[in-house]
């Protein structure tokens, strides 16, 4: 895991995505609905440019800390080495940052094969997250050599995360009365 002072930009990540996020919800809210909230301000306008610098670095921040614990509860022989460290840190958000700066440009060459990663690294993310929850309920800490042995765990983990993908579809389908995001008429 990070220590403390590789902590401190990372937990700035983590509270400018709660500010951005809090900030850009509040705004959605008072523009959808009439409420009590409209007499509450808000600290600026959102924007999309904003919300991907600060949703580019909760992902940093969020991969810094699933990925040793990943690592962690799965491997019989752990790596004492830590997986972060200040110089693999600045790569990191340096190639973020290149990534961010290419999808400004809205190109759609550039913008497709983004729009794939990121589904492919949201499901990454989930599988990981329910693969690390089937191996602790099922008291398989520590005990995997390769990532062959781990199958039962991962099979269990992307079975569980599409499950949640289909409820939460159906959730906002039932809801909604539409596939898409927000009903269109």
């Amino acid at each position: 895991m990070p220590g403390w002072k590789l902590g401190a930009p990372l937990l700035l990540f983590f509270i400018a995505f709660g500010i951005d996020g809090s900030n850009s919800y509040l705004y959605l809210l008072k523009q959808t609905a009439d409420t009590a909230l409209n007499n509450i301000p808000n600290l600026y306008i959102p924007n999309n440019t904003l919300r991907l610098f600060t949703g580019s670095g909760m992902g940093i921040a969020l991969a810094s800390i699933l990925y040793p614990a990943f690592n962690q509860s799965a491997w019989k022989e752990s790596d004492l080495q830590p997986a972060l460290d200040w110089k693999k840190l600045g790569i990191l958000i340096s190639i973020i940052l290149l990534i961010d700066f290419a999808v400004l440009t809205e190109h759609p060459a550039i913008l497709y094969p983004i729009a794939i990663l990121s589904v492919l690294g949201v499901l990454a993310l989930l599988i990981s997250v329910f693969s690390m929850v089937w191996v602790l309920i099922m008291r398989q800490e520590n005990m995997f050599t390769d990532i062959r042995a781990m199958w039962m765990p991962l099979l269990a983990g992307t079975t569980l995360t599409f499950l949640m993908i289909t409820a939460i579809d159906l959730l906002r389908f039932r809801l909604t009365g539409t596939w898409g995001g927000f009903p269109l008429g």
